[in-house]
């Protein structure tokens, strides 16, 4: 069987597979998506529907699975991908922005979810408006992941405490408020 052929089969079983994703077995997803993946990459450009769909496929089933670090990678490939055919302001590259932001945050990657979230943030005002459930919880999302990364700027260690209680499922204990006034995004004084 040439690579045409077995690429056309594998992309019929991954459309078969990914109906049911969550009644599915999800490894199967993976699986497929991955072969797909691999027999795609050398023949289509990064900006192909198909290949962008594999890459999506990917990051949103390795981040079921709880492999968050492999997940990044997929959904930075996705961005990209995204970037190259949409307009700055379209409404898919935005929610593919907040979700590369979410599968970083999962990661442990503060900084650059926090960037994605901004970005997905000023898309999705434009194209959802301030008043969408989407854009509402983007928010509240952005604005914690904001703290987080103060925390993190201002105690790394005690960040990555708190973070790995957090996922254990321990107790957390509450930071005093930060001695000196924060400074602005803008450096202008309060």
């Amino acid at each position: 069987m040439n690579t045409s052929e077995s690429l056309k089969k594998n992309i019929k079983n991954l459309n078969l597979h990914c109906e049911h994703f969550c009644d599915d077995c999800p490894l199967q997803v993976v699986k497929l998506a991955t072969e797909c993946w691999q027999l795609q990459r050398p023949m289509l450009a990064d900006s192909h529907v198909l290949l962008l769909r594999s890459a999506t496929l990917l990051a949103d089933s390795l981040a079921y699975l709880q492999s968050p670090k492999e997940a990044t990678q997929f959904a930075l490939l996705t961005v990209t991908g995204y970037r190259k055919i949409y307009p700055p302001f379209h409404a898919t590259l935005g929610l593919a922005m907040l979700r590369a932001g979410m599968t970083h945050w999962q990661a442990g990657c503060i900084e650059e979810a926090h960037g994605l979230l901004c970005q997905a943030m000023s898309v999705l005002l434009v194209t959802h408006g301030p008043l969408h459930p989407i854009t509402k919880d983007l928010q509240a999302l952005r604005v914690q992941t904001e703290m987080e990364l103060r925390m993190f700027r201002e105690n790394e260690i005690f960040y990555e405490q708190m973070r790995q209680k957090a996922l254990q499922g321990g107790k957390m204990v509450m930071m005093a408020e930060p001695l000196s006034a924060p400074q602005s995004l803008f450096g202008h004084s309060k």
